[in-house]
């Protein structure tokens, strides 16, 4: 079985891993608006714990997302693309990886800073090491706004480049991203 992502091919842990923290921000998107339909606080909190603990994976995950994808060869692209556009969506896909990896870091910086703990289901939570102060609180605030948004634009690039690479062009990148093995 291949382990590592080569110049052919992605690994399968590559591609269920990807499929995993697509999964997820979708969770944590779905969550959010339960949490912000709940119309009391006993009914919003276990979703946000449930938030915070998908939130906790998605990080564990995109950490060693991050190192795999630096450390490994990415496959060659399918068919004959510009250039440009491959130049493009690599840069993309490490700047989400990055982003996956400090977005995390960032919000638990925040409620750190802002005298909150980061709960899980079960009682158990996540240590706030920042001291409270309103200010951090607020530069973090601030950072992870642009950081967010910075990492929408990227993500809707990214599903642009999917669906173009499928309907437009026809190609099978899409596949291989589903883990079946394709031509370049």
């Amino acid at each position: 079985m291949q382990l590592r992502d080569n110049g052919l091919r992605f690994s399968p842990i590559t591609v269920a891993l990807h499929w995993v923290v697509a999964l997820s921000l979708l969770a944590i998107f779905g969550l959010q608006v339960m949490i912000d339909q709940a119309p009391s606080d006993a009914t919003r909190m276990p979703f946000a714990h449930l938030q915070n603990l998908v939130g906790l994976i998605l990080f564990l995950v995109s950490v060693y997302r991050f190192w795999a994808r630096i450390t490994s060869y990415h496959p060659l692209p399918v068919g004959t693309p510009n250039p440009i556009e491959v130049i493009i969506s690599r840069s993309v896909a490490v700047a989400l990886a990055l982003a996956m990896v400090l977005l995390p870091v960032a919000v638990w910086a925040s409620r750190s800073a802002g005298g909150e703990a980061v709960v899980l289901p079960g009682g158990f939570s996540i240590p706030t090491l920042l001291p409270i102060h309103a200010g951090l609180k607020h530069v973090v605030d601030v950072l992870f706004d642009i950081g967010a948004s910075a990492f929408l634009a990227g993500l809707a690039l990214h599903v642009f480049g999917a669906v173009k690479n499928h309907f437009l062009l026809k190609n099978n990148t899409l596949k291989r991203m589903l883990g079946k093995h394709v031509e370049l």
